[in-house]
Parts: C-alpha cells; structure tokens; sequence
C-alpha cells in the first residue's frame, strides 16, 4: 500500500472490511491471554505494591532463553524471547541491578541455571536509570517522554525520540545477523507519573501519548508496559471497578491493551488459609493482581493471587493452592454500619490486643523505637482473624479515624493520652512507656466505655488528617 493520506485512500475504498471474511492472523502475544505483543499496556496500584518488582520478574522470564528457560510466568505461555529495556526515572542503578540479580538469582534455583545463565539473564535485560546518569551522560533537564511543541501541541521529546532510534538500531542489527532472540520485544516504563511529561489528568496529552506509543510499538513489534498509579482517595472506591481507581483521565484505562491491577490483601479477602500456610508473612506480601480491562480477543481475565518473596524479589503464584482467596470475606457490623460500630465484647483484651500487635512491631515496646500506623495495620489485619478479642474491631488507622469508637485509630489516640506513646512526624509515633497503656486496660472494668479512664471524647486524634 502506498504512503497517500489517508481520506485519498478511503475515497477508492481501500478501507473496506472486505478482508474480515477470510482467515487472519492470529492475535500475538508476549504472554499468551495476558500480554499482548505489542502496544502499550498499563499495571497499576497504590505506591509500594511491587509493581516494579513484578515487571523485572517479567523481564527475566522474557530475557531467559535455551532449553532451562521458564515456559509460563502466572500459569500462563511465555510466548516471546528477547531483550528488554527497563527506563526508570524512580530507582537508582544499583537498587535496579540489585533487584535484578536477586531475581536471576532465585530463578537459577528453580530452573538449574549455571552462572553463566544468569549473567547471560542479567545482560539481556538492558536499564536506562536516569537518576544515576550525570549532567554529561544525560544533557536533558528531565528524562520526559512528552512535551509541548513550538505550536503548543504535545509530541514526543527528544528522550522518547532517541530512545525509539536506539530500540530500532538495534533491532535492525539483530535482524541483519539472523538473531531474532537479541531483537528488543519489550520496553518497562517506570513510572507515567515521573516520565511521561504530563499531568496524568491531561486527555489531550494522554491521548497522544499512547498513540504514539501505541503506533511505535506495533512498528516495533514489542510492547511497552506502563506503570501508574492510583489516587491517594483509592480506598474510598474499593467497591468501585478497578478502572475506577487508575490515576488519571480516562483515557489511560480505554486506549492502552490491558489495563492490570496489583493490589495488596486487605482485611476484607477471604486470605486468612494463606496466612496460615505462611505464618510470618506481613499483609502488604499478599498481592492480587486482575485484569480491570482488556480489549484483545480470548484475553485471560482471571484473577491471580501472589506472595512476595522478600529476600528475593520474585513471587509465588498461590492462585491453584487457595482458590477461595477471591471471595470476599462478610463485613462485620462495624464495616457494614458506621454509624452503629459494634461495641468489642472485653474491650480491656481487646486494648491488650493491640498493645501487643504494638509490641511486636517495636522490638517488644522498647522505649524510644518508632513505628508507623502502617506497620500497625499491617500487624493488625494478620492477627484478627486469629484473634477473637479484635474481630469487632474498625481496622481504620488513620488520625482521622481517632474519634469513631473503637477503631484502631481510636485505640491509638488513647495510648497516646494515656502518654504510652507520642507523636514523631507524620504517619509516624514514638515508644514512650507502653506499659502505661497495659496497666489502664488491666486494671479498668469493662463494664461501659466510659469506665475507661483518661479518655477524653472530645481530644484530638492523633495527627488530625
């Protein structure tokens, strides 16, 4: 077909579907039924979920080659094998190459790779870490894929430019030499955040964004997967579909092939078997990732559930082991109603409880160790299905939460009167005397709320926000 406009080309009909009746090419994939070959691709989720970790894991399986290479990555057939480019404009070369190795290291364990595999793994899978390159190697201002142009439209930078000549250049080499193996079939764009150019609620800047990324890609022939992000109100639309939660204009959940989530387990997935299975694991280890949309045929939209490995950087896919993990757990009262939370049946073990989920994460209370509510929920969501004393209690944490009875926010603003423990900087508290907070929940009788001493309703929580 000829280079001619387009509208020239569609007035002699050479847009007619006159081809759809016969047999056509198969659907092309890079992991068959999850990720298509080519276009762009979005995995998204709240800050530090393991996004990045898991599409490094990708790349190693993409990267492997030779009969040990792994043939499923999450179950599915890793159809492709080659490089890939990693661009990242949020981790530091050494963390990057260090998470690499450590993966290519693990999966020398599983698959019996020598050494030399997993160097030949490592050097496959090729990193533009732009905070670690100098004023020298990297002249831009800031590593942006998009920008205004002179007639104020957004077009490609010169980064996007010449990371698309260095992708193409090298391709062409690996074709000139027989060497389909060395072609680049994958680009991992950490994040659209930190480098796209734009903010994430732009529609005209996203639209021709993935576009142009959509267009190259499928030139390519290799795919570019997009990390974002969600919103930091995502909680309040947990209910909400997954796309509902992807930072940014819409057209970041419509144009881009797939559209993946990774979350972590929360108090309301039925994980508790898995918590069981593996007793010393943190909530934030327990990852479900699903596909929100997908607009390619036969695609795979079953659900996944992972563990992190945390000393190596790679996962389990536990899907086959718990296949109840999707079915969300009953609400209780609390959740359901809250205006009416449940009052907790001992409300002294139950203050118990959490002064001990406090203890674990602080070195056992030691005076002066700090901890973060996160560090507490985290705890706390592993222990209350073992626990009977903090079933009715809201799992709330936030200094927000500090004045709804008996949430877990609530508990901590009355350690902090009792002066067990005290503010240090936000999202962060401070060991002062837990056992300050242990003698008034031992020796108070759990008769009515207000029998707990020292609380008073009208205080501020902690860290008002």
């Amino acid at each position: 077909m000829s280079d001619e406009n387009w509208t020239i080309r569609a007035r002699r009909g050479e847009y007619s579907a006159r081809d759809a009746a016969k047999t056509l090419d198969p659907m092309k994939w890079a992991v068959h039924r999850l990720l298509p070959a080519t276009g762009a691709s979005v995995l998204f989720g709240t800050g530090s979920t393991g996004k990045t970790q898991l599409l490094l894991w990708l790349a190693a399986h993409i990267a492997a080659r030779g009969e040990k290479k792994p043939k499923k990555w999450l179950g599915a057939d890793v159809a492709v094998t080659g490089k890939v480019l990693v661009l990242s404009a949020e981790d530091l070369r050494e963390h990057l190459f260090k998470r690499i190795g450590d993966i290519a290291r693990r999966m020398s364990e599983q698959f019996g790779w020598a050494d030399e595999e997993v160097e030949d793994v490592c050097a496959r899978i090729h990193v533009m870490p732009f905070l670690s390159m100098g004023v020298t190697e990297f002249t831009e201002l800031n590593p942006s894929l998009f920008r205004r142009g002179a007639g104020g439209d957004w077009e490609p930078s010169e980064s996007l430019r010449s990371i698309e000549r260095f992708l193409e250049d090298a391709n062409n080499e690996a074709d000139a030499n027989e060497r389909p193996e060395d072609r680049f079939v994958g680009v991992i764009l950490d994040s659209a955040v930190s480098m796209a150019g734009f903010e994430m609620s732009q529609s005209e800047a996203a639209t021709n964004f993935l576009f142009h990324l959509n267009r190259m890609s499928r030139r390519q022939g290799m795919f570019w997967a997009v990390i974002g992000h969600t919103p930091k109100d995502a909680g309040k639309k947990a209910d909400d579909p997954a796309v509902e939660r992807l930072r940014g204009s819409a057209m970041w959940s419509t144009t881009p092939r797939a559209v993946i989530e990774l979350r972590c387990a929360t108090s309301s997935d039925n994980v508790d078997d898995v918590r069981v299975r593996y007793p010393n694991l943190d909530t934030r280890d327990i990852l479900l990732l699903s596909t929100a949309k997908a607009n390619s045929e036969d695609a795979d939209l079953d659900p996944r559930a992972l563990v992190r490995e945390k000393d190596s950087g790679a996962f389990i896919d536990i899907t086959g082991q718990f296949p109840g993990i999707f079915d969300r757990v009953q609400k209780t009262h609390a959740d359901a109603d809250r205006s009416e939370p449940r009052i907790p049946r001992d409300r002294n073990q139950t203050g118990l409880a959490i002064i001990d989920i406090i203890s674990r994460v602080t070195n056992d209370g030691r005076p002066q160790e700090k901890f973060t509510r996160q560090s507490v929920r985290d705890e706390f969501d592993r222990q209350r299905p073992l626990n009977e004393a903090l079933r009715d209690v809201a799992p709330e944490h936030e200094g927000k939460y500090s004045r709804k009875d008996f949430s877990l926010a609530w508990y901590m603003a009355q350690f902090r009167d009792f002066g067990a423990i005290a503010d240090s900087k936000a999202s962060s508290f401070l060991i002062v005397d837990l056992a300050l907070a242990h003698a008034r929940f031992s020796d108070v009788g759990d008769t009515n709320r207000s029998e707990i001493k020292a609380v008073d309703l009208d205080s501020p929580g902690i860290d008002q926000d």
